[in-house]
């Protein structure tokens, strides 16, 4: 079974509100977002938008991962 761009954009939300990067989540009216920083600053996004952001955030973290500047708190598979 093949995931759709909305299961790939909430798994890769779920990671960044795992590892700390985000408070919190959440799908809003209208087929879009509402994504929370730590300061509490809530982004209403289109589901457009929120593919371009999500997918840059994301691209900053696993940076960050692959610069050792921070360490992934997720499991490693075995």
């Amino acid at each position: 079974m093949f995931a759709t761009g909305r299961e790939y954009l909430t798994g890769m939300l779920d990671v960044l509100v795992y590892e700390g990067m985000l408070l919190a989540w959440r799908r809003a009216p209208l087929d879009g977002y509402v994504i929370v920083s730590h300061e509490g600053e809530e982004l209403t996004l289109t589901t457009a938008q929120a593919q371009l952001w999500i997918q840059g955030a994301f691209g900053a973290y696993l940076s960050l991962v692959d610069q050792g500047r921070i360490s992934p708190r997720m499991p490693k598979g075995t």
